[in-house]
């Protein structure tokens, strides 16, 4: 995209707004990530204001404004500058790509601090796209695009595979959407247990692929162990309700 013009930024961004919406703003992207048989996982949040910082581009307006009128393709050419540097030609190049991270990333770790300008904590993505997640308040949120191979600027001892990734409305306390799981993996495997016991919804559990397990898993109330005793109730209450009513 070396050639990129303002014209051709606005109609990416507007339509990238579109998939941001669809994919991942409002919603919560869980990693779950393994290396050497342990398990480990960490939580992601999109906001309408993190868009922007995806895109690259320069502008006068509020970043949630800016996502607004992106979404509803309303943004103009003279809303918008790019980096002289060169880094909003380059986010721009892979901006639809990462518009699938809740689906296409494959591996994660630590930023390595090895570029001065960049700052970000985490990365998640493959060998050749990424994204950059900040750590605020208890979450990772997305801050940069990064067209550049995981393992490049990430700490090797931190780097893990991602066996399966989870979505879920913000609002909702458990997860129950899997959007990804590694070949091989199966939702009912050993090494997930612990986590989906405690962070997904298996009842309610659904996917745009047919979900792999190894065996049958019955209905059973799954609660989120940090769920307080009254959302426990609650949930069970409908949950038995539902058994019955069935």
């Amino acid at each position: 995209m070396a050639d990129i013009n303002k014209e051709t930024a606005v109609g990416l961004i507007h339509e990238c707004a579109v998939l941001y919406s669809k994919n991942l703003c409002g919603r919560m992207v869980m990693f779950i990530t393994e290396n050497d048989h342990h398990t480990a996982f960490f939580e992601t949040l999109f906001l309408p204001r993190n868009y922007l910082h995806l895109t690259g581009v320069r502008t006068s307006l509020n970043s949630e404004f800016f996502y607004e009128i992106a979404l509803n393709q309303r943004l103009s050419p003279s809303n918008v500058s790019f980096d002289p540097g060169g880094t909003t030609v380059i986010k721009l190049g892979i901006l639809r790509q990462l518009m699938s991270i809740h689906v296409s990333a494959r591996m994660v770790g630590d930023y390595d601090n090895s570029r001065p300008l960049l700052i970000t904590d985490k990365i998640a993505g493959t060998v050749t796209v990424a994204m950059g997640f900040l750590y605020v308040d208890g979450l990772y949120i997305p801050n940069t695009a990064l067209k550049m191979d995981v393992r490049d600027v990430t700490a090797k001892a931190t780097r893990r595979k991602v066996v399966a990734i989870f979505v879920k409305p913000r609002e909702d306390a458990l997860y129950s959407q899997l959007s990804y799981i590694a070949k091989g993996m199966s939702v009912d495997d050993p090494m997930l247990a612990s986590i989906l016991r405690m962070k997904v919804n298996m009842s309610n559990l659904y996917a745009e692929f047919p979900i792999p397990m190894k065996r049958s898993i019955p209905q059973q109330l799954v609660i989120a162990e940090s769920e307080t005793t009254e959302n426990c109730q609650t949930e069970c209450e409908r949950l038995l309700k539902k058994d019955n009513q069935d």
